[in-house]
């Protein structure tokens, strides 16, 4: 049985999670949700779909959203979500229904995973107990997810009015564009380019030998995170704080020549 799995990732947290499910289901492929690909979307005709994604200011993240917006879908495939976080799901799983529910398909099962949080402009990394406790959660999560989607298990979870209202009240102010206006580099930056190959929304650019941000921001923070020298900066607020990015995916999984 056909199984595509979409993922967004910026520190690879979704990417592991991508890969751990696809590694359980048979003839599946995995796709990336980029810029590169998203004013180009086959129509898809799986007859499993599912989207991996993170959760940002308790919902999805507006390039996940508009990929779902645009995406010709299978409306008889069985599809699931699996959203990974740091705190809850939030709105997100409501969020694809809706746009599901408007093409005229269903989401069969959601599913949502704990990560190690990765928002750096507003919190210091995970200790690195507090990541393996989380790394190992995941791997159990997995075990517990995969004979669901294999045997095409609907699974319905009732909404929680209260915490919807929150949810939309939080993600009204997530506007991420013009956000990069905050991000600098000090002197370690030596225009490796490394931020540029794996931002998903293509918004940085190496002019001089430096990174200049476009204004089409996702805040995924990959830039800040993946730098191998740690020249990038949000505001003043990360100068002192460690980074962090799964440490079972390679950076070069993320580089855009390496994407679907």
């Amino acid at each position: 049985m056909s199984t595509t799995i979409y993922y967004f990732t910026g520190t690879g947290n979704s990417l592991k999670v991508a890969k751990d499910l696809s590694g359980t289901l048979e003839e599946a492929k995995l796709v990336q949700i980029c810029r590169k690909n998203i004013d180009n979307i086959d129509s898809d005709l799986s007859e499993k779909i599912g989207f991996v994604f993170p959760v940002y200011f308790s919902g999805l993240p507006i390039m996940v959203k508009e990929f779902l917006e645009k995406l010709q879908i299978n409306k008889n495939a069985y599809i699931f979500a699996v959203a990974t976080f740091g705190a809850g799901s939030g709105i997100s799983v409501k969020q694809i229904e809706n746009i599901l529910n408007k093409k005229g398909a269903k989401l069969s099962a959601s599913f949502g995973i704990a990560m190690p949080g990765n928002y750096l402009v507003m919190y210091s990394p995970y200790s690195e107990e507090k990541q393996q406790q989380r790394f190992k959660k995941e791997e159990e999560e997995i075990f517990k997810i995969a004979p669901i989607i294999k045997d095409n298990i609907a699974i319905n979870k009732n909404s929680n009015l209260i915490a919807n209202a929150i949810g939309e009240f939080i993600y009204k102010n997530f506007k991420p564009n013009d956000k990069d206006k905050n991000f600098w580099t000090d002197e370690r930056c030596n225009g490796c380019g490394t931020c540029s190959k794996i931002c998903p929304a293509n918004n940085i650019k190496i002019i001089e030998g430096k990174p200049k941000w476009q204004h089409s921001c996702e805040l995924c923070v990959g830039c800040i995170q993946w730098c191998p020298q740690e020249a990038i900066q949000y505001k003043k607020s990360t100068v002192k704080r460690g980074r962090y990015h799964h440490p079972n995916i390679k950076v070069i999984e993320l580089f855009q020549s390496h994407r679907d």
